[in-house]
C-alpha cells in the first residue's frame, strides 16, 4: 500500500488480540494466572502505513519495566486488574505474556470473565523507537519497540486511527532507517544532524587541543567538567522523578529513600511502586449515603468550625455561629432528636493541617495556607484503628438499623436413579444486624484554644476527639463483650475458631499459628488476604522463633514498622497492636496471657451513622477555674462479623 504519512514523531500505539488464540486462554485459578500470545509479526495497517513488529532477538525491549507491566481494563490507568508477571518470545516468533489477576474485587471479576469466555479480547500498548523502512515493499518494520501495558478490552482498538494519541502519552521522535536495494541508509534527521554537528565540533576541538599540547593527532581529550555536569544533571532528574512518583502514590518514606540511595533506575522504581500498589489491601467501603449528615458543598465543609459551635453553646449565643446552628438543627430533624449541645456531621475534614510559612510575614506570607491532609471521620478513624487498616469493611452514612443477609447453608446435590426424584435441599439464610450503639469520650478545650480561630487549632481539636473514639471502637471490634451497650468483638463471637494452649496456657509456637490458620481453612473460610493480629509482647516473642537449623522464622516487611504490620510468619502478615490484650488469665497463669487473632479481616463489618453529638460543660470543677471547657463527644457505631468461621483466636498465649 502507499505510505500515507511518514511518522517522524509517534506516540503509544495499540494492537488487539484474542485470549482464545492458540497457546493461551485457560485460566489457572489456583495461581490466578493466564498465559496467551500478545504480539506477532503479522503486518498491520496502521494510520501511517503497514507496520510489522520484528520479533528478532533484541527487537522487543525486556527490561525492568516489562517485569512488572500493569494489566488494565480498556487501557484505563485507574482500573488495575492485575500485573503482567512475564513476557517472552516464543519459538513461533510471537510474544507471550503471563498475567496474574489481583485478589481484589476487580481482579476477581476479570479472572471470572476471562475464564467464562466473556472477556475474550485484549489489547496491548507499545511504543516504537526505531523503524526499518522498506521503500520497495512499502512497510515499516519496528526493530526497537517496547510494550507498555496489556489490557482486557470490551471492544478491540482500531490501530488505523492512531488510538495511541488519545492515551496522553507524549509523542517522541522515532528513528527511521531506510532499506533500499539491500542497503540500509540512515537519513539525516534533525537529531542525527545535531549529533553529527556535536561530534564534528568536539573532534575539531580535540584536535586543536592536541595540536596546542603537541600531542598525537589521534588522541582523545575528554571534557571532564562537562561530563561531571551531565552526570550530575542526570542524577538530579532521576532523584526528582523517583521522589515525585513515590510521593504521588504515597510510598513510605523509607522505601522512597531506599530507591534513591541504592541507585535504582526510574524503570526499576516504577516496578517497585506498581508492586507496592498491588500488595496494598485497601479497606472496602460501602457508602450508602450521607446518613444524617447534611449535604454540604466543599466550601461549606471548609467553612464549618467546631470551636465556633462550642463557644456558642458556652455563651448561649449563636450570633457568630449561625451556619453551625443551621447544620445542627438539620441533623436533629433527620434524627428526630434534640440536644443541649450540638450535632456535628462526620463528612467534614477532621485532620487537615495548615502551614503559614510562605514568604515574609510582613508581606502577607503568614496568611498563605497549604493544605497537607484532609479526611472525613471514617478516613481519619481508619488511620488510627488497626482493624480498619487490616481491611475491615466500613458501612458509613447509615440511617436506622441495618440487616445484612447471610447464607448459612449451601444447597445439596443428589444422585438419582432413572425415574427417581431429587430431594429438596435449599440453601438456608439468616442475617447480620447492625444496631446503633453509642461510644463517648471526654476532651478538654483550654481557654486559649477557644479564643483561637486558626485552622491548625480547629483541626487539632477535632483530631483529639477522634483519637480516643478510634481506640475505643478498635478495642470493641476486637474484644467487645456484647453487653452494657458494647458491640460484640471478634473474640466473643459465637462460632469463632479456638486454639487452646493448655490448662495454664502455653508458650506461643509456630504450631499454634498453624493451628489458627487451619481452624479457618477447615471451615472453608480461608482467603488470600488474611493476617494475624497480636500485641507487642507476642510480636517480640514471634520474632525470636527459630527453625531447627537456627534460622529465624520471622520475615520483616518493607515499611512495616511504620504501618503497624512489621513482618510476616507462616506466610501471613502480622499486625501489632496493644489493643490485643496481654493481661488475660488462664489457670495459674494470672494476668500474663496474650491473645492472638487470625482471620479474614474484610469479614469484620463496622457501621457508622454519620454524626457526632458534642456537649460542652463550662462548669467542670477543675477547668472552670482555668477558663476551659470539658467536652463530651458521642458517636454511633456498631460492629459485626459476617461469618464467624472466618476468624480463629488463641487467648492463652504465653510470651515468657
Amino acid at each position: 500500500m502507499a505510505i500515507r504519512q511518514r511518522p517522524e514523531k509517534i506516540g503509544p500505539q495499540c494492537r488487539s488480540l484474542t485470549l482464545r488464540a492458540d497457546g493461551g486462554g485457560q485460566v489457572d485459578r489456583e495461581a490466578r494466572t493466564l498465559r496467551f500470545p500478545f504480539s506477532s509479526e503479522e503486518p498491520v495497517d496502521m494510520w501511517y502505513g503497514t507496520e510489522i513488529l520484528s520479533h528478532e532477538k533484541g527487537a522487543m525491549r525486556q527490561g525492568q519495566r516489562q517485569a512488572t507491566l500493569p494489566l488494565l481494563f480498556n487501557h484505563c490507568r485507574d482500573d488495575l486488574l492485575g500485573v503482567v508477571e512475564a513476557i517472552e518470545l516464543g519459538a513461533d516468533r510471537r510474544g507471550y505474556c503471563t498475567v496474574r489477576f489481583g485478589r481484589d474485587e476487580r481482579g476477581e471479576w476479570a479472572m471470572q470473565q476471562a475464564d467464562d469466555g466473556v472477556l475474550v479480547n485484549a489489547s496491548f500498548m507499545y511504543r516504537v523507537f526505531k523503524f526499518l523502512e522498506d521503500v520497495e515493499e512499502e512497510t515499516y518494520t519496528a526493530t526497537d519497540w517496547e510494550p507498555y501495558e496489556i489490557s482486557l478490552v470490551t471492544v478491540p482498538a482500531d490501530p488505523t486511527v492512531g488510538v495511541g494519541r488519545s492515551h496522553g502519552g507524549e509523542e517522541a521522535r522515532v528513528e527511521i532507517q531506510v532499506k533500499e536495494s539491500g542497503r540500509q541508509q540512515q537519513p539525516a534527521s534533525a537529531e542525527s544532524q545535531e549529533q553529527s554537528m556535536y561530534t564534528q565540533r568536539h573532534t575539531l576541538q580535540d584536535k586543536a587541543t592536541d595540536g596546542a599540547a603537541g600531542g598525537a593527532g589521534g588522541a582523545v581529550v575528554i571534557d571532564e567538567p562537562q561530563v561531571r555536569a551531565q552526570g550530575a544533571e542526570a542524577e538530579r532528574r532521576r532523584i526528582n522523578e523517583i521522589d515525585a512518583m513515590c510521593r504521588a502514590h504515597k510510598v513510605p518514606d523509607d522505601i522512597r529513600a531506599g530507591l534513591i540511595q541504592k541507585g535504582a533506575s526510574i524503570e526499576e522504581a516504577r516496578g517497585a511502586v506498581l508492586d507496592l500498589q498491588l500488595q496494598r489491601a485497601s479497606a472496602p467501603v460501602a457508602k450508602l449515603d450521607d446518613g444524617y449528615a447534611p449535604d454540604l458543598s466543599t466550601k461549606e465543609k471548609a467553612r464549618y468550625s467546631m470551636l465556633r459551635a462550642i463557644n456558642a453553646v458556652v455563651s448561649n449565643s449563636w450570633k457568630d455561629a449561625g451556619f453551625e446552628l443551621e447544620v445542627s438543627n438539620d441533623i436533629g430533624k433527620r434524627m428526630g432528636k434534640n440536644t443541649q449541645g450540638f450535632f456535628m456531621p462526620t463528612n467534614i475534614p477532621f485532620a487537615q493541617r495548615a502551614q503559614y510559612a510562605a514568604g515574609a510575614q510582613a508581606t502577607g506570607g503568614a496568611m498563605v495556607a497549604t493544605n497537607l491532609l484532609a479526611g472525613s471521620f471514617i478516613e481519619v478513624l481508619r488511620a488510627k484503628a488497626r482493624v480498619l487498616q487490616l481491611g475491615a469493611t466500613v458501612l458509613s452514612g447509615l440511617v436506622g438499623n441495618v440487616d445484612i443477609p447471610r447464607q448459612t447453608g449451601a444447597t445439596s446435590t443428589f444422585w438419582v436413579t432413572e425415574g427417581g426424584n431429587l430431594t429438596e435441599a435449599e440453601a438456608t439464610f439468616d442475617k447480620v444486624s447492625l444496631a446503633l450503639k453509642s461510644i463517648g469520650t471526654y476532651s478538654a478545650i483550654t481557654r486559649q484554644m477557644l479564643l483561637q480561630s486558626t485552622p491548625d487549632i480547629e483541626m487539632l481539636a477535632r483530631a483529639d476527639l477522634i483519637a480516643q473514639i478510634a481506640l475505643g471502637i478498635d478495642l470493641a471490634a476486637l474484644s467487645g463483650t456484647g453487653s452494657g451497650g458494647q458491640p460484640t468483638g471478634v473474640v466473643n463471637v459465637a462460632g469463632v475458631g479456638s486454639v487452646i494452649g493448655g490448662t495454664n496456657g502455653a508458650q506461643l509456637t509456630i504450631d499454634h499459628l498453624i493451628d489458627l490458620e487451619t481452624a479457618v481453612a477447615n471451615a472453608n473460610a480461608d482467603v488470600d488476604s488474611m493476617a494475624y493480629l497480636t500485641n507487642a509482647k507476642a510480636v517480640g516473642w514471634l520474632k525470636k522463633l527459630k527453625s531447627t537449623t537456627g534460622q529465624y522464622l520471622w520475615t520483616n516487611l518493607p515499611g512495616g514498622q511504620r504501618s503497624g504490620t512489621p513482618g510476616e510468619i507462616n506466610g501471613y502478615p502480622v499486625a501489632r497492636s496493644n489493643q490485643a490484650r496481654s493481661t488475660l488469665t488462664k489457670g495459674t497463669s494470672s494476668g500474663i496471657c496474650s491473645e492472638v487473632i487470625f482471620g479474614n479481616w474484610s469479614e469484620l463489618i463496622l457501621g457508622e451513622w454519620g454524626v457526632l453529638e458534642i456537649m460542652p460543660n463550662p462548669y467542670d470543677a477543675t477547668l472552670f477555674k482555668q477558663g476551659g471547657v470539658l467536652l463530651r463527644a458521642m458517636q454511633s457505631v456498631d460492629v459485626a462479623v459476617r461469618h464467624a468461621a472466618s476468624f480463629s483466636v488463641m487467648t492463652d498465649a504465653l510470651t515468657a
